[in-house]
Formats: C-alpha cells, sequence, structure tokens
C-alpha cells in the first residue's frame, strides 16, 4: 500500500463529524458533574493513589515501596474521616497521636510512575492547599484524560469504518454516556491512564496496518507502546499484543506464522523444562509460596510424603486445604475426623498439631512425635453456621529449628471416626478406605501427595502479580476443584459493576434492572456472534488491513479480560493465625461484592484497617467483619480469640 495514498471514504468530512467538539464538550461536563458530586475520597483506592502523588511532588523523586510521610497519612486520614468515609464502622479509633501511621488502604507504590507523574505536575503548585483541594485537581487531570479516551474511541472507530460516522459517534458516545466509565474516569486512579494509553495505542495500532508504515507512525506506535508500559502493567500487556499483530503483518505472507508459532515453541518450552514438577502438592498450600511442601521419601502410601519445617525455613510451617463448599457445606453442625500418618526425625519432645478451622475456630489436636510413621486422629463438631471446612497440618511456634515434619494419607472423613484403627486405602491418591470397618470417601483431595503442582522457575519465584507472590496465583488459579464455582459469581458482579455500580461499590442499580441489561447484553453478544458469521459466510473479502486490526482488537480484549477474570486470584486458604490467639490486620480479599453475594452473612463484627495479609473469603465469613470499603480489595481487621 502506497503510504500517501488516503484510504477511501476519506474523500470529504462527513456532516456527522462536527458533532464530535459537541460530545466531547459533553464529556468534559460530565466529567466535571461526578468530579464535584463524589466525596473526596469515595473512589477504588484513591487514597493511597492520591498518596503516590503527594509523595512525587514533595519528594520530587519516585517513591520506593514502604514509604510515607507521616503528616501526610495524618492529613489525609483526617480527611477521610471528616468526609464520612468511616462512618459505617462505629466508633472510630484512629490514633492521631501514634508514631504509626494510620492506615489509610492498600499501597499503590509498586506500580509505575508515568500517570502519577502526570498528576504530580499541577500539585507541586498546590503544595501549601488543603488536601482536599489537591485531590479535586488531580481528579480534574483525570477528566481531561477521559476526554482524550473518547475522542481516542472515536478516532479508532473512523479508522475502523471510515464509511459510517455514526458508528464512531455511537462507539464514543457509549464511553460518555455509561456511567460507571464516567465515575472511575473522574477519579484519582492510575486505571484512567491505562485507558487512555491503551486507546490511543489501540488507534495507533488500526491506523499504522490501515494506512501502511512511515517512520512518524511506526515512532508514534512505539512512543505510546513504552507509555502503556509505564501507566500500568494492563496496559503495557495490551501493547505487547499490538506489537506482536503488527509485527506479524510485516512477514512476507507465506511466514506469517511464524512469530506464533516461535511463541508457542518458547511457551511449550518454558512450561516443560522451566518449573519445579517435584515440590508442590496438588490441592495443598503451604506459607511461604517459595518452600516447597512435598518430598520423596519413605512413606505408607505411595512415594510422596508432605514436608513441614519449624518457622518455615525450608519448607512450610503449616500446610492446608479448604474444602470446595460444595463437600464442606454438608459437614455444618456434624462431628468430622481428621487424619493422618505423621513422622518426626526422632528428637525428643517433637510434636505436631492436626487443625479443623469451621465458622466458628479451630479445633487442634496435638501429638508427639517419633522417627516412625503412626497414624494420628481426632474428631471435632463443625460449627452450624459453617460454609466450608479447612484440615490443617502445622508445627506449634517455639519448635526448635531444623526439625522436620512428614505427613501423609491425610484423610477428612464425615462421622466420628475413633482413633484406635488406622483406615485401610483403596488406592495410592487417598481417595476411598476403610476406616473401622466402614467404607467412606476421603473428602480431602491428594491425600497422600502423589499428585503435584508445577512450580514456577526459581527467577519467579519473588514476583507479584495481583499484589501477591505469583505462584500462589498460579496454584490458585489451578485449583479448579475449589475455585471453579466462583466464576460464574464473578461474571455476575462485573456486569454489575459495568452497568451500575459507583462510588467504590456503595452505590448499586436496583436489582431488577442487572437482569434487564443482561438480557441486553447478551442480545448485544449474539448481534455481534451472528454478524461474524454472515460476514464469514458473505461473498465479500475482508481487507487484509482490517483483519489485523480485528486481532489486534481482539487480543487487547483477550488479555483484559482474563486479567480481570483472574483477579479474584489467590484464593488459597489463611494459614497464619495461631490456634491461641488470632489478631489479623488488613485482610486482602477478592473482589467485595463477591464476597457479597457468595457469603451474605458477611457482616457481623465492626472492624478497621491495618497492614497487609491475605485472607480466604471463607475466613471473613468464619469470623465476621463489617467492609471498610468496597472495590477490589477489602482492608479489614479481626480480633477474636479461639
Amino acid at each position: 500500500m502506497n503510504p500517501s495514498a488516503r484510504p477511501p471514504g476519506d474523500a470529504s468530512r462527513p456532516l456527522l463529524a462536527g458533532l464530535l467538539p459537541l460530545l466531547l464538550a459533553v464529556t468534559l461536563l460530565r466529567g466535571l458533574v461526578y468530579l464535584a458530586v463524589m466525596p473526596p475520597w469515595q473512589h477504588y483506592d484513591e487514597p493511597t493513589h492520591f498518596e503516590y502523588v503527594r509523595l512525587l511532588a514533595e519528594r520530587k523523586r519516585l517513591p520506593q515501596p514502604g514509604d510515607y510521610d507521616l503528616e501526610m497519612r495524618r492529613e489525609i486520614a483526617a480527611s477521610m474521616q471528616a468526609a464520612g468515609f468511616y462512618k459505617d464502622l462505629g466508633p472510630q479509633t484512629l490514633d492521631f497521636f501514634s508514631p504509626n501511621p494510620p492506615n489509610i488502604g492498600i499501597t499503590e507504590l509498586t506500580h509505575p510512575p508515568l500517570y502519577y507523574v502526570l498528576l504530580a505536575l499541577p500539585q507541586t503548585l498546590l503544595l501549601y492547599q488543603d488536601v482536599e483541594t489537591q485531590l479535586y485537581v488531580g481528579r480534574l487531570v483525570s477528566v481531561l484524560l477521559y476526554v482524550v479516551v473518547v475522542a481516542a474511541v472515536y478516532a479508532l472507530t473512523r479508522e475502523l469504518s471510515p464509511r459510517r460516522p455514526g458508528l464512531a459517534l455511537a462507539a464514543a458516545g457509549v464511553v460518555v454516556f455509561l456511567p460507571p466509565v464516567t465515575d472511575v474516569m473522574s477519579s484519582v486512579n492510575n486505571d484512567v491512564g491505562a485507558a487512555a494509553a491503551a486507546t490511543l495505542f489501540l488507534w495507533a495500532t488500526v491506523r499504522l496496518l490501515r494506512r501502511g508504515p512511515t517512520f512518524g507512525r511506526v515512532a508514534v506506535l512505539l512512543l505510546l507502546a513504552g507509555t502503556c508500559a509505564l501507566v500500568k502493567n494492563t496496559a503495557g500487556l495490551v501493547a505487547l499484543s499490538g506489537l506482536l499483530v503488527v509485527a506479524g503483518s510485516w512477514l512476507p505472507v507465506r511466514r506469517r506464522w511464524l512469530p506464533w508459532a516461535l511463541a508457542g515453541l518458547v511457551l511449550l518450552g518454558l512450561l516443560i523444562a522451566a518449573p519445579d514438577w517435584q515440590g508442590y502438592a496438588a490441592g495443598w498450600y503451604g506459607r511461604g509460596a517459595s518452600a516447597p511442601l512435598r518430598q520423596r521419601t519413605e512413606t505408607p502410601l505411595g512415594k510422596f510424603a508432605l514436608v513441614l519445617s519449624p518457622e518455615g525455613e525450608e519448607h512450610p510451617a503449616t500446610i492446608a486445604q479448604e474444602l470446595p463448599p460444595a463437600r464442606g457445606r454438608p459437614l455444618a453442625g456434624q462431628p468430622a475426623t481428621l487424619g493422618a500418618w505423621l513422622k518426626g526425625t526422632g528428637e525428643p519432645g517433637q510434636q505436631v498439631e492436626l487443625r479443623v478451622r469451621d465458622g466458628a475456630g479451630v479445633h487442634a489436636h496435638r501429638a508427639a512425635l517419633t522417627a516412625e510413621w503412626q497414624f494420628v486422629s481426632f474428631t471435632a463438631t463443625v460449627a452450624p453456621s459453617s460454609s466450608t471446612v479447612e484440615a490443617a497440618v502445622a508445627i506449634p511456634r517455639g519448635s526448635p529449628p531444623g526439625h522436620l515434619v512428614y505427613a501423609d494419607g491425610l484423610i477428612l472423613a464425615a462421622g466420628a471416626h475413633g482413633p484406635q484403627g488406622a483406615p485401610q486405602f483403596a488406592d495410592g491418591g487417598a481417595r476411598r478406605a476403610t476406616w473401622n470397618g466402614q467404607e467412606i470417601g476421603n473428602l480431602l483431595h491428594n491425600g497422600s501427595a502423589e499428585a503435584a503442582w508445577p512450580g514456577l522457575p526459581s527467577w519467579l519465584l519473588g514476583a507479584q502479580m495481583y499484589r501477591a507472590e505469583i505462584q500462589d496465583v498460579f496454584h490458585s488459579i489451578l485449583d479448579l476443584q475449589r475455585t471453579a464455582w466462583v466464576y460464574p459469581r464473578e461474571l455476575w458482579i462485573l456486569h454489575k459493576s459495568f452497568w451500575g455500580g459507583f462510588g467504590w461499590a456503595h452505590l448499586w442499580l436496583p436489582e431488577p434492572w442487572f437482569y434487564a441489561l443482561a438480557a441486553l447484553t447478551l442480545a448485544a453478544v449474539a448481534g455481534v456472534v451472528l454478524g461474524l458469521v454472515r460476514r464469514g459466510r458473505g461473498p465479500a473479502e475482508v481487507p487484509a488491513w482490517k483483519r489485523r486490526s480485528w486481532w489486534a482488537l481482539g487480543l487487547a480484549v483477550g488479555v483484559t479480560a482474563i486479567g480481570t477474570l483472574f483477579h479474584i486470584h489467590p484464593t488459597q486458604p489463611d494459614i497464619s493465625r495461631d490456634v491461641k490467639d488470632i489478631d489479623f490486620q488488613c485482610i486482602r480479599t477478592g473482589l467485595f461484592q463477591l464476597l457479597r453475594i457468595i457469603y451474605p452473612s458477611l457482616w457481623r463484627d465492626a472492624v478497621k484497617t491495618s497492614d497487609d495479609r491475605d485472607l480466604h473469603p471463607f475466613f471473613c465469613h468464619a469470623y465476621g467483619f463489617e467492609i471498610l470499603r468496597g472495590g477490589d480489595m477489602v482492608f479489614i481487621q479481626v480480633r477474636k480469640k479461639v
């Protein structure tokens, strides 16, 4: 294609294009209204996003994870309290005279800095203004980026369908008039920068594919790709997918499959060669994702056993498995027996605990160990309110270092089974057994540790994903037996958030609206599918540039959709609590509204925020909490003696 040639449809400016300035003016007006109406701090993670901006503006350097300014934290927390941020949490316990900074949410300092640098520029002129003024100026910059997004959506659609300017206006109008989009785009949040950078990049990608490469177009594309990477990792993945499509389009026709084949071979090689296929037992979680919890040894059952070490030195100090709700819920109010073959290293006084955790607390049984395998079991009555149960093996705190504990043939069964006899397993996987003459099924998955999950290579073990260790996320995704039931509920929450969730998920449309909107969404999806089928069967040939453009857009949507769907992970059991005294500070869970639907009885004890910890939603249910704020992260404090 001649780069200087104007594609068909560009000969004259359509009359409808004159409506674009009006649409942009409406975008600005809507953004300003939302900016002013929404109370301070009532956007997703806005306090900590704003803190990032303030640290940049005041220190004139990039902050590092863990950085904070005590006076700044106190000022933001005082503003949050004055704005009624904590009003639903009962009596406030914020201590503004404490040497410890008040907690205002989960830190955002791990994000790329470009969006925050942009917002920090006007903040340098406002260092002596009150914090609310600074916040609203930051929101104003986001609103201006919102206008950029609308213009980019219009330009992108015009490139795809140059003869249909009305379609471009309709696409931009959806972005303008969809209320939750305006709500997010008028906040201090790096999602605003990611939306602007990714949309501009996709426009530049389609423009280059349609009009052909020139130095200027390639330079703009690469500049926007770098911008995406410096704004947010999600936008960086969108840019990477678009660059792959562009690079593939420049190969000769007969070799355009080459980059995909090479990428597939590299991925296959990594899957085969890089992971550790021995150290991680499927279905079991240990404190410390990098610590292997499975070892080949002489065992009563099979060839592998779970392995623990005190204080999590070489191996986890606690290993746990949570039952899927479908298996755990029937145990509510009933006796259940947990047993395991256990062995120590022969040191005097070596002990281990078997634990059953339910909706009311922890039932524990401590046993002395020897250098020989012995079967230990105990029976506990599960609390009637429990929605599921967790089984765990743990080395008590204070145990001498270096003394390993091995566990094999773990079994959790409904009913009371006396400790006088060990179960006779029917197979090496410990799925079924005869226990005291009774045929039973093992409620635990992989009780003999024979099945393994792949562990990531050592150079990836410290990497973070969704603010958690990437191996935690990886194993949680693989644990479909326990987590697959979450996805349909998550999709419903995403549907509601797309159409009618506002103000950090404090405000929602009435529930019946979402059913009507679900029908509209399904009709739209069906229309897209039908259109693609008809186009595939029709005689008209789609231009090559348009096919490549749809590939780029499809990959971008796929990358963001998969990332969003998996954002609920990790959902592994919480195993960091001591049996004697539970004192949790801030806990990260999945999507707050997802928990609200799955566990409607969550709201019991008033709690407050503190430092970051991980907790599975079940244990939020078990110990009760009040929502401090909605959105992707929930910060709570739980204090309970058990």
